[in-house]
């Protein structure tokens, strides 16, 4: 059975209607086994169609937009990122919430960048599992471990019995504002 290139895009719009209705019904009932579940079974619905498909879907052309479009795409994110993280990190004196944003933003950055460059490796075919590519991979994966401990926000003032009470070291000054929502004690 061979489906029109017409017919394959009608059912993607389709699976994607029905994947953003199971999506925002599972957040709503708190069930985040479901939308893992659904990502699968469509994956699998839509690459069964996609083999059935009589059509070319995309050429060379299509591919290397594709490429230099996501290539694109990571430089701007990645110099926007970079500046708001500069400009939140240097207002944290102001808002000490700004600097766990910052902190994301920079290691989220980071993470791309590093993704971007093994995902590069691998399709330039100049990956080779040698001595020096794992230790590499080893100290970047125990940097990037470090990181997030050091910047993951655990150093904080939070609310204890409606007043701010240290939690590990935080490097900020106690803030001014009064305790507001619901306490850790009242969670217990």
């Amino acid at each position: 059975m061979k489906i029109s290139l017409k017919n394959y895009r009608t059912i993607r719009i389709i699976v994607v209607i029905i994947m953003s209705f199971i999506f925002s019904q599972s957040l709503v009932l708190q069930n985040y086994i479901i939308p893992i579940f659904t990502i699968i079974v469509w994956s699998l619905i839509l690459l069964f169609f996609r083999s059935r498909v009589k059509e070319i879907i995309a050429d060379e052309r299509d591919y290397i937009i594709w490429w230099k479009s996501a290539l694109l795409t990571i430089q701007i994110f990645s110099v926007f990122a970079v500046l708001v993280m500069f400009v939140l990190y240097a207002l944290r004196n102001i808002n000490p919430s700004y600097e766990p944003i910052a902190m994301t933003l920079s290691v989220s950055t980071c993470l791309l960048m590093l993704l971007y460059w093994f995902i590069f490796s691998v399709y330039n075919r100049k990956w080779s599992f040698d001595i020096k590519m794992i230790l590499t991979w080893i100290i970047l994966i125990f940097i990037i471990i470090w990181a997030i401990r050091i910047f993951s926000g655990e150093d904080d003032w939070i609310c204890e019995n409606w007043q701010r009470v240290k939690h590990w070291n935080p490097d900020f000054p106690k803030p001014n504002t009064e305790c507001k929502g619901t306490n850790i004690t009242d969670k217990k």
